[in-house]
């Protein structure tokens, strides 16, 4: 203490008001990268693709069976009757048993 003049007050603060800045610089550093990265996440993320409209599923559905029934063949609106001949009754046809199969007798 006998280097510094009587009038004059010790350089206590001075250390302190320079740690003190410091500190406080850094925290403002802090906060700005902080308010960046907040920024990019708050933000919305910009489209990788352009958007495309909003399509309806069941319409795109219809339309693809519309589209469907358009190629397929057109078919009559009413059956063919059957004739007659198919609809009278047949004697069942017997089963060719094993042995005529085998022997080579069944037609």
């Amino acid at each position: 203490m006998a280097d510094t003049p009587p009038d004059q007050p010790p350089d206590e603060n001075t250390g302190l008001d320079q740690r003190v800045s410091s500190l406080e610089t850094g925290q403002q550093s802090i906060l700005d990268r902080l308010d960046q990265l907040i920024g990019g996440i708050t933000s919305p993320p910009e489209p990788a693709e352009p958007e495309r409209p909003e399509v309806n599923v069941a319409d795109e559905i219809r339309r693809q069976l519309d589209e469907r029934a358009a190629k397929a063949p057109k078919a009559p609106k009413e059956p063919a009757a059957p004739k007659p001949a198919e609809l009278a009754e047949k004697t069942p046809v017997p089963m060719v048993r094993k042995v005529e199969k085998f022997m080579g007798w069944a037609e």
